[in-house]
């Protein structure tokens, strides 16, 4: 019902919808529509062992027919070593084979309503001036390689789960903004040093993943502003050149930013920075952030300021948001 009842109301409200609505695509991977569910990790809910537990599991399988062109998982784990990640007993994970099926599942009741999933990719521990956090300073060049052959398995367990891609998790001040800004960066070894040196392990992981999968699976980054816009800008073309496919436009170091926009721009810094971006570089680009609405976002998409837009507290407020939008 809701499939039939989208497509129909697509058509009679092309007028005012269509770029939004339109069809994208990205490498050999079609998105039906520019809409992206935003990752949220769904705090308080049970995981075990890395798997989604029954009630996370159906929160995620609700989406399926919600009329959203791309839905982006919550943070999922590559590792639970304790040693180096702290407890990861409650959360979801794909750092084992035994996590491939639940991915799977999800994956083929999004693909049955033509919508496209990837798994965003993270580790705990490391959050740029959290208390308790990892400094990534202190990490020894093996713990580093370590990780980075963790991400890199992960990517290959969300292929075989049928997934579209995944989606390294570069912006919040989590272990790949801390990796890719000179504010929190102050390493001494390839991994360290100017900006290219500080994506290097950024480029090792995106340079093994693409040695084992096609054109039809995506590397999207969410990335981080920085301390200015012409920064976010060359990190933005440095991660385009090591073969990143989308770039996901969010905060970053420093945590707090503020820009001084143009007169009458009706959105935050956020997206203001995600159009900056997209300005640069000839790869998609995803904006988010308190854009509310499928009209704010499709006006976005009609003025060539972004390729998709993600939303989150809507679709959290309202699986059904895509759908009353459009009554």
């Amino acid at each position: 019902y809701n499939k039939k009842y989208l497509d129909n109301q697509v058509k009679m409200r092309s007028d005012i919808m269509s770029n939004i609505f339109s069809q994208i695509k990205v490498k050999d991977v079609n998105f039906s529509n520019r809409i992206v569910m935003a990752p949220m990790v769904h705090f308080g809910y049970k995981n075990k062992n890395g798997n989604m537990e029954e009630k996370l599991l159906n929160t995620y399988l609700n989406y399926a027919d919600k009329g959203i062109g791309l839905i982006i998982s919550q943070a999922l784990l590559v590792t639970d070593k304790k040693e180096i990640v702290g407890d990861v007993s409650n959360w979801a994970g794909i750092y084992s084979n035994e996590h491939i099926e639940y991915l799977r599942k999800i994956s083929d009741t999004y693909h049955k309503y033509g919508t496209k999933f990837i798994a965003q990719l993270n580790t705990l521990n490391f959050k740029f001036l959290e208390k308790n956090s990892n400094d990534i300073n202190r990490l020894s060049k093996e713990d580093l390689i370590y990780l980075r052959d963790c991400f890199i398995k992960s990517a290959k367990f969300c292929q075989e789960a049928g997934l579209d891609g995944i989606e390294l998790h570069g912006a919040h001040t989590y272990f790949f903004n801390m990796l890719s800004s000179e504010i929190s960066n102050k390493r001494e070894d390839n991994y360290g040093g100017n900006l290219i040196e500080r994506l290097n392990l950024v480029k090792e992981i995106v340079e093994a993943i693409k040695s084992f999968s096609k054109d039809d699976f995506i590397i999207s980054y969410r990335m981080g502003w920085t301390e200015n816009i012409n920064t976010d800008i060359e990190t933005a073309k440095a991660l385009e050149q090591l073969g990143v496919d989308i770039l996901h436009v969010s905060s970053g170091i420093p945590e707090d930013r503020k820009l001084k926009l143009p007169d009458q721009f009706e959105y935050n810094d956020f997206v203001y920075t995600g159009i900056q971006v997209k300005k640069n570089v000839n790869i998609p680009v995803i904006v988010v952030n308190d854009i509310k609405t499928l009209s704010r976002g499709s006006k976005l998409i009609e003025d060539g300021d972004c390729d998709f837009v993600a939303y989150g507290r809507p679709f959290l407020s309202d699986p059904n948001f895509v759908i009353h939008s459009l009554k």
